[in-house]
């Protein structure tokens, strides 16, 4: 416990002092730090398919960071200086965004990830679906400063890949990690065209989204629909959980609807009228599998379910859990269409 606590706190640090870095040069060693942080987390477990996932992800992020450093020495051989904020050939530059949709398991290759979060454990699949995302996310913020066809394309992509694999699909943990694939292709798209603002909300709902959700299905010990029958049955986890896969879905008015609305707007915005209509054909094809997902859970439980959802938990302590977890979805949610509501009328 104290080792898994000394290298979570590792991972905090590489992450706290990477925003306040100017250079490719500490931010890539900070990059490295944090990684292995996170793979020494994953190979605490111990089963087969466990250990699988963890050299994977070992081996692939060692592909990124090779690529990543490439990118950094021939834009410093070039230019002079490796500050992070400066401008880039298309050399460097394409070695640099290629790195990071590694990092973010974006098409053309997010095969990876999806077999990494379908080996692991809910606890420690969370570390790779929201904490490892947080460097990359944060870089491509930095440097993905025009909306190109390339970045289109991979955008698309992604959230195309992450939807039409997402039907069907039995396996709990999979289903989650192909919705990373499908929310990474929505930042890809928006973050070019999102004020700093309006990036951490996006990634701070996403966040907010899906540590609930991660928190559930643990307690729950649900990792396929077809095993659901022989699993834990609590009513307050399967509101959690629900809640959490239809703010994924984007229902309004939970915290998703506003978190995709913030997107829409910075496209349209910014003359993106055809990528936002994409993104709305392809929203509804990802919707498809969470009411999929959210319905097949009900149909299960809907046999025990109490009027009082709360009645259902089975330890006095998780009430209070369940209760925040639900309504900071649903409130957040309601909050910030309040605000953007009353933006846009005095707009």
């Amino acid at each position: 416990m104290l080792v898994m606590g000394f290298y979570n706190l590792t991972l905090l640090l590489g992450i706290v002092i990477l925003y306040f870095s100017s250079d490719w040069f500490i931010a890539w060693i900070l990059v490295e730090i944090s990684t292995l942080s996170i793979i020494i987390i994953l190979s605490g477990c111990s089963s087969p398919r466990g250990v699988e996932s963890t050299v994977k992800y070992f081996v692939v992020q060692a592909l990124a960071s090779v690529v990543l450093l490439m990118g950094i020495l021939y834009s410093s051989e070039t230019n002079g200086f490796s500050l992070i904020f400066s401008s880039y050939d298309m050399v460097s530059y394409s070695l640099i965004l290629g790195a990071i949709f590694i990092k973010l398991a974006v098409f053309p290759n997010p095969f990876w990830f999806v077999d990494v979060v379908s080996g692991l454990d809910f606890a420690r699949g969370a570390y790779v679906v929201i904490l490892s995302k947080l460097i990359p996310v944060y870089l491509y913020y930095l440097v993905g400063g025009n909306l190109g066809f390339i970045v289109i394309l991979v955008g698309l992509s992604s959230a195309l890949y992450g939807g039409l694999l997402g039907i069907n699909q039995t396996n709990i943990r999979k289903v989650i990690a192909l919705s990373s694939v499908s929310h990474m292709g929505w930042v890809v798209l928006s973050f070019p065209v999102l004020s700093g603002l309006g990036c951490f909300f996006v990634f701070f709902s996403y966040g907010l989204m899906l540590v609930p959700l991660f928190w559930a299905l643990s307690s729950l010990s649900l990792t396929s629909l077809i095993k659901a029958k022989n699993s834990y049955f609590s009513a307050g986890l399967l509101l959690v959980t629900l809640i959490s896969l239809l703010s994924l879905a984007g229902f309004p008015p939970l915290l998703g609807f506003f978190y995709k609305w913030v997107m829409f707007n910075g496209l349209i915005s910014n003359g993106f009228i055809l990528v936002s209509g994409s993104l709305i054909l392809l929203s509804l094809v990802s919707l498809f599998f969470y009411l999929q997902v959210s319905f097949s859970l009900i149909s299960v439980y809907w046999p025990n379910l109490k009027v009082f959802p709360f009645w259902g938990l089975s330890h006095n302590k998780e009430w209070w859990i369940v209760i925040i977890s639900s309504v900071s979805i649903i409130l957040v949610g309601v909050g910030a269409l309040f605000l953007g509501l009353l933006w846009a009328w005095n707009a």
